[in-house]
């Protein structure tokens, strides 16, 4: 191991890298690795090699033990340095890392033909770094101009590489905040310059106008954002593009009699800064790519991690499973030999209520797994609270639920699914920490936050107008140290397999995707609060019909029109088939894409709407049937239902939640709900 004895003196190390970003984590790295060490830092190759040699104002420099080289440096190349290193007589014996951004197998081949000693892919993972640090330690004093074969192995395997756009059709999307326009053209003539990746250049002088542009959809691959501008100024100004831009990588631009604002950008969450006088040459295009690179390579980790630790989640899942499938069961075999019929009614209000949940329980293992970006409208928030809170009296049992809603709240931009997901997971969690009963409260409010206040609240708040939605219970409270885990993949308080550990998690994940953020206040024996902020939004909202209550309807309003049923679950077709009947509708049914064409053959004349499932495991499924009816009759109606389809997909298809799309599972209302809309009908008595 490379840790020093306490008869060994610390070692030497230079660190040559000219990314601020990667300065931090690879200081952050070597803490970790608890190697007893002095670092030293260049930013370029020319110094380097000036440090190497003692050579300027690098005279009295010591000599190093290691070297921590990036490879893409400004004023002489990392791969010339390592040429002339380890052509020198001297400096030859000093051990190399390689920093690289590429993992490919050529680049890591060509770095130890040039006598490299071992290589770390960027961002440093830590893991990673001790790895090789301990291999390095082997032969830590010796002349080594190759690793052994083996040494492959030693190397903690790398992230896989990234596939960068840019390069070909595709142009990187550069968003640019800048109010100078000397600046914004240095910029533009910068990125218009680069012989090797194409851009695309957004530029805007203020940051209300880049938040609307992403709030308005635009798909954005890096900001570039100066911190003074007209209407926001200092670190608020980072705060703010990195609450709307969720997921995108920042770049800071700063003047150089002000860098140590970068540096505290950097300190957020920046993923570099660029001191202004650096904007010409390659300095900016590789600071751009390498914070996309930066981007890709966490995110390929987080999910590498998150398939890694998936298993963990069997038991939870299966516990929480068993005790809805056993309420099922269990009801349904009372409504079999059960008179009364208020007791039947029961029983089945039981069984809606564990389907419900179950349906809950798979949104929230979807909403973990996501990685689309959200389709947010304008939703009022208290409608959702409401509507949700009709569902929690069913599933929170003893509890008793609150409400306390602010009037005349503007909308908020959002999913209505994906809040009513955090509502659940948090008021499952505050039901858990009332086991003997208690109470909670579901509030509403509004706020409109200085960024003075924003920035007392909460190291994510920003300036700007809020809805607070707060839930609170008076359960046992959470203890002091654990609070900051709780947002923590699969941490759980729980027994083993009780809980999956991911509600919580999924919560967080939901509330960025707002371009919120959540603040938590809890007493041990008290209770706990969680507070959700997200913007408020000014674009108008469209009410949709609420799919949880079914309205008084002529219950032969479907009278005269036939739907077409392809499932290949029959229980599905026979529940599908009722409600359609008993409102008066005529139903033919399939149990495949091929059968559905061939009833289509002999009645498609007489069919008004099809209800087809989007996929049946064996055969043709609802996307291919659709192809081939509609070759044969353009004008055909078809609604498609799915237990699960991604965001992709349904833009793909063009298909809208309510509309034309029919998740599974679902009401009767809701079933009657999209038919009827889809039909034409008019289902007022």
């Amino acid at each position: 191991m490379m840790q020093a004895t306490k008869n060994r003196r610390p070692v030497q190390i230079l660190l040559v890298e000219d990314s601020p970003t990667d300065r931090l984590v690879t200081v952050s790295a070597l803490e970790h690795s608890r190697v007893n060490h002095v670092l030293h830092v260049v930013d370029n190759g020319v110094d380097a090699m000036a440090f190497l040699r003692r050579q300027g104002h690098f005279e009295g420099a010591p000599r190093p033990d290691l070297i921590l080289l990036d490879l893409n440096l400004p004023k002489m190349d990392g791969r010339e340095v390592l040429s002339q290193l380890k052509g020198d007589p001297i400096l030859r014996f000093i051990p190399v890392v390689v920093l690289t951004t590429s993992s490919a197998e050529e680049d890591i081949i060509r770095a130890y033909g040039e006598h490299a000693n071992s290589y770390i892919t960027k961002p440093v993972d830590f893991a990673s770094f001790s790895a090789a640090l301990e291999m390095l330690g082997k032969y830590w004093f010796e002349v080594v101009t190759r690793p052994p074969a083996s040494a492959f192995e030693s190397v903690a395997a790398p992230v896989a590489p990234v596939r960068r756009r840019g390069t070909g059709s595709q142009p990187l999307h550069v968003l640019l905040i800048e109010d100078s326009e000397t600046d914004a053209l240095l910029v533009r003539e910068s990125l218009a310059g680069s012989p090797s990746t194409q851009f695309r250049l957004t530029h805007t002088s203020r940051l209300a106008d880049a938040e609307r542009l992403i709030a308005d959809g635009a798909t954005v691959d890096v900001v570039l954002t100066d911190l003074g501008l007209p209407d926001s100024r200092g670190l608020a100004t980072y705060r703010r593009i990195q609450a709307a831009a969720r997921g995108v990588p920042v770049i800071v631009l700063t003047s150089s009699d002000d860098e140590a604002m970068g540096l505290a950008a950097l300190r957020e969450g920046a993923h570099d800064y660029l001191l202004k006088s650096e904007h010409t040459g390659r300095a900016l295009e590789r600071a751009v790519r390498y914070a996309i690179d930066r981007k890709a390579i966490q995110n390929q980790l987080l999910q590498s991690q998150r398939f890694e630790a998936i298993g963990q989640l069997a038991g939870g899942v299966a516990h929480d499973f068993n005790n809805l499938l056993t309420i099922v069961q269990a009801n349904a075999s009372l409504i079999e030999v059960c008179d009364d019929l208020d007791d039947a009614v029961a029983c089945a209000r039981e069984i809606c209520g564990a389907a419900e949940r179950g349906a809950l329980l798979t949104r929230q293992l979807l909403a973990f797994s996501r990685t689309q970006a959200l389709e947010a409208h304008p939703i009022d928030l208290n409608d959702v609270v409401v509507s949700t809170s009709q569902m929690l009296r069913r599933i929170i049992g003893a509890v008793k639920v609150e409400l306390r809603l602010g009037s005349e709240l503007p909308p908020i931009l959002g999913d209505a699914g994906m809040i009513e997901q955090v509502l659940v997971n948090l008021a499952v969690n505050a039901r858990d920490a009332m086991p003997g009963g208690g109470k909670l409260t579901l509030a509403t409010r509004y706020e409109r936050l200085t960024p003075a206040a924003a920035q007392r609240l909460d190291a994510e708040a920003y300036a700007g107008e809020f809805l607070v939605l707060e839930v609170q219970d008076t359960g046992e409270g959470i203890d002091p140290g654990v609070l900051d885990r709780i947002w923590d993949p699969f941490f759980t308080t729980k027994d083993t397999g009780v809980g999956t550990g991911i509600g919580l998690t999924t919560v967080y994940g939901i509330v960025q995707q707002h371009r919120g953020w959540i603040r938590v206040q809890s007493k041990v024996e008290v209770g706990t609060s969680f507070e959700v902020y997200v913007p408020v939004s000014s674009r108008p909202m469209a009410k949709a019909p609420s799919s949880s209550a079914q309205p008084d309807r002529d219950k032969s309003a479907g009278t005269g029109r036939l739907v077409l049923v392809v499932d290949d679950e029959r229980a599905i077709r026979t529940s599908v088939i009722r409600v359609l009947s008993a409102s008066g509708y005529g139903v033919i049914e399939a149990d495949s894409g091929e059968e559905a064409l061939r009833v289509w053959e002999q009645r498609g004349d007489e069919v008004d709407l099809v209800l087809a499932d989007l996929t049946i495991p064996e055969g043709m499924g609802g996307r291919e049937l659709a192809d081939r009816l509609r070759a044969i009759a353009p004008d055909v109606r078809i609604v498609f239902s799915s237990g699960y389809c991604s965001d992709s997909t349904l833009g793909e298809l063009q298909l809208r939640r309510g509309v034309t799309f029919l998740e599974k599972p679902y009401t009767a209302a809701a079933l009657l709900n999209i038919v009827d809309a889809a039909c034409h009908v008019n289902t007022a008595d």
